[in-house]
């Protein structure tokens, strides 16, 4: 039994693609509270704790039976099992490459230092508990020619033979062992914790931010603090690794700190007990008559605290608000639900994003439901290069229905769905099993979001850009139109098109200005929003 949704991979690096997310800041704090979600899968605990003796253990042949089957079933692209399973086990080579497994015909050849060692049938090209069965025969004859593999524990040999046969499907698909899937699953469920951003550059422990009514926050931890002991052992000499898992801990339990308050050079002692930790990915500032709200990404708390922001700027500003700055900046993605529910608070009718994959329940549609609380605020969306998966789905949604005059640089073009699958050994398989689609069609899968107003390159001051606005200079509709119908399968084309607004990671102040100018013009943003309804239906 496996339990899956369909997830957005938005704070997971893909497993083949990090030098493009370096532009992604560096985080030099140990997020001990939890980071922005990628997904919201749900395990299936029905499994028990057996699953930690087939990580330990010996190879477990369901393991792979639950791995074969969900690829060559879920997969976005038709996949075979005979393909799969063949490709994984020649990463056998990767733990020693003395060992090589060929195909012959209908027959697979285990070698050892060029010389055949064993052939064995090939089963049927679908039977997942047949190759699952050969995949332990092959292994089990490898160990016994290879030192290093006899002395390989389960999990390495594992993690090599899922990460060769997932080099035939995307950048996005992946294998977590267990250690990484528990650490995945603490950063998009949430876990029991004291909530608070520990920044252990340098040695130590300093708290460098607390959330808001967290364990730490009302016992009465402070900004600055250095945490120095942790249930009576000294923190010198532990590393970031070892500090948070100290700190963490089942739902209800205590942990006992102590602290150096630099301010008054105080040592305070606390007993924290832990609860649920969420972090909050919504942020609200007054600027004049404008709300500005910078949204970080998108976990399962993001819609109820965004529709409090909202309520505070209206409570705020009042009936004198100018209108909404959504500044999307460096928002790697989230949830996918989350991410419809943030465009339905917007949006008073039209489609928000279709999803279309090879499985029957991969093809959704999702649309507005008309009952939004901010249908009627003028709105600027500002995104950047690095604003990716669920944050292009809203940006998307706003343009393309003509709602949002959207601001900044070409998107990332993150435009995947995943569903995560809990696999006998306690690990997950992340597969790609669909493409969502903008309203107008378009797939957002390595092409992005085009702004209407482009700032790419910094070279235009604002007052520049807006004088474009102002004489009808924003992207036009025979420009969105060729966006909107390029050749997916013309990679060249493809970034023929982001070069004409290049996507960069940088978050000007700048682009904030343009935002807040056009919203404290009414005529300007009138203007500006037409533009964006013309290239709206540029389809």
């Amino acid at each position: 039994m496996t339990a899956q949704v369909s997830c957005l991979t938005g704070g997971i690096v893909p497993r083949r693609a990090k030098s493009a997310w370096r532009s992604w800041p560096r985080l030099v704090a140990v997020l001990v509270l939890v980071l922005v979600t990628a997904c919201g899968a749900t395990r299936d605990d029905s499994r028990g704790t057996a699953n930690a003796a087939e990580t330990n253990g010996p190879l477990s042949p369901r393991f792979f039976v639950v791995a074969y089957e969900q690829i060559a079933d879920k997969y976005v692209s038709a996949m075979t099992v005979s393909r799969v399973a063949l490709t994984g086990l020649q990463g056998l080579t990767r733990l020693d490459s003395r060992i090589e497994i060929r195909r012959q015909a209908d027959r697979i050849e285990l070698r050892e230092g060029g010389q055949s060692v064993s052939v064995m049938p090939a089963p049927g090209r679908d039977d997942a508990r047949g190759w699952a069965d050969l995949t332990m025969r092959v292994v089990d004859a490898a160990r016994q020619r290879s030192e290093r593999l006899r002395t390989a524990d389960s999990e390495a040999i594992y993690q090599a033979i899922m990460d060769s046969a997932l080099t035939l499907l995307d950048q996005y698909s992946r294998y977590a062992s267990q250690e990484q899937a528990r650490e995945g699953r603490a950063t998009r469920d949430g876990f029991g914790g004291i909530g608070i951003t520990l920044d252990t550059e340098g040695g130590g422990a300093r708290v460098r931010n607390l959330q808001p009514e967290s364990p730490a926050e009302r016992a009465g931890v402070k900004a600055d603090d250095r945490i120095t002991v942790i249930n009576g052992e000294a923190v010198q000499g532990l590393t970031s690794r070892d500090i948070v898992q100290r700190l963490r801990g089942q739902i209800g339990t205590s942990v006992d700190i102590t602290v150096n308050r630099p301010t008054t050079r105080e040592t305070l002692q606390f007993t924290l007990v832990r609860q649920l930790i969420v972090p909050t990915t919504v942020a609200y500032r007054r600027d004049g008559n404008i709300a500005y709200i910078r949204l970080l990404g998108f976990n399962q708390r993001t819609i109820d605290v965004l529709a409090e922001a909202v309520r505070m700027a209206r409570r705020d500003i009042g009936p004198s608000i100018q209108g909404m700055i959504l500044d999307m900046r460096g928002n790697l993605g989230g949830l996918l639900d989350q991410s419809i529910s943030v465009s339905d608070m917007f949006l008073p009718s039209g489609e928000i994003v279709s999803t279309r994959g090879r499985h029957r329940q991969s093809g959704q549609v999702s649309f507005a439901r008309g009952r939004g609380m901010a249908t009627d605020i003028p709105l600027v969306v500002l995104v950047n290069g690095s604003s990716a998966s669920a944050s292009e789905i809203v940006a998307a949604a706003l343009q393309d229905n003509g709602r949002a005059v959207v601001v900044g640089t070409v998107t990332f073009g993150k435009g995947s769905v995943q569903t995560v699958i809990p696999l006998p050994n306690d690990g997950e398989l992340f597969l790609t099993w669909a493409r969502f689609h903008a309203p107008s069609g378009y797939p957002l899968q390595d092409l992005g979001v085009l702004p209407l107003v482009c700032t790419s390159g910094g070279r235009r001051t604002a007052d520049q850009v807006i004088a474009d606005i102002r004489n009808g200079r924003t992207t036009t509709v025979a420009a969105m139109s060729t966006w909107r119908h390029a050749d997916h399968e013309n990679q060249a084309q493809l970034r023929r098109l982001r070069a004409t607004c290049p996507p960069e990671s940088n978050e000007r102040e700048s682009d904030v200005e343009i935002a807040r100018r056009l919203l404290a013009d009414p005529q300007l943003y009138a203007r500006a929003l037409r533009s964006a309804r013309a290239t709206a239906q540029a389809r």
